[in-house]
C-alpha cells in the first residue's frame, strides 16, 4: 500500500487541536498515538489523516529526528490496513515518539502494530 498525498496530515490548526483536545491517548513505549474524529474535513482527503511527530527537546539533530519519522511512517504504510476501512467519519492521527534513544525499525513495527489495533478496537464500527 501507498502513503498517498491525502492521507498526510499538514493542517496546523487540526495538529494544534490534537495537542488541546486529542481523546483518547494509546500508548505503547516509544509510541504514542493520539486521534481525534475530524468535523469538517477538506474535500477528497483520506479517511485517516496522519502526522509523526519527534520531540525537538529528546533529539536534537534533524538527521535524528528525520529518521525515526521515517521508521514510524514506514511502519504504519505497511499495516495502515488494520484500521477499519470505511469509517463513518474521518480521523486525524498524531503518532509521537516518546522514547529518549533511537530504536530500531523492528521495534517501532512491532509497537506500530499493537497502537493501530488499539485504536482500531476504539473506533467505531463502519456499517
Amino acid at each position: 500500500m501507498k502513503f498517498p498525498r491525502q492521507a498526510r496530515l499538514k493542517s496546523r490548526r487540526t495538529i494544534a487541536s490534537l495537542f488541546v483536545r486529542g481523546t483518547p491517548t494509546q500508548s505503547n513505549y516509544p509510541l504514542r498515538v493520539v486521534y481525534r474524529a475530524v468535523d469538517e474535513p477538506r474535500p477528497g482527503a483520506a479517511p485517516y489523516q496522519v502526522t509523526f511527530v519527534v520531540p525537538k527537546r529528546k533529539f536534537k539533530r534533524a538527521t535524528d529526528r528525520n529518521r525515526l519519522k521515517r521508521r514510524m511512517r514506514e511502519a504504519y504504510r505497511l499495516h495502515q490496513d488494520l484500521l477499519p476501512a470505511g469509517p463513518p467519519r474521518h480521523y486525524a492521527l498524531l503518532f509521537m515518539y516518546t522514547g529518549g534513544e533511537e530504536q530500531p525499525f523492528a521495534l517501532i513495527e512491532r509497537k506500530m502494530i499493537k497502537l493501530l489495533r488499539r485504536v482500531q478496537h476504539r473506533l467505531p464500527d463502519p456499517q
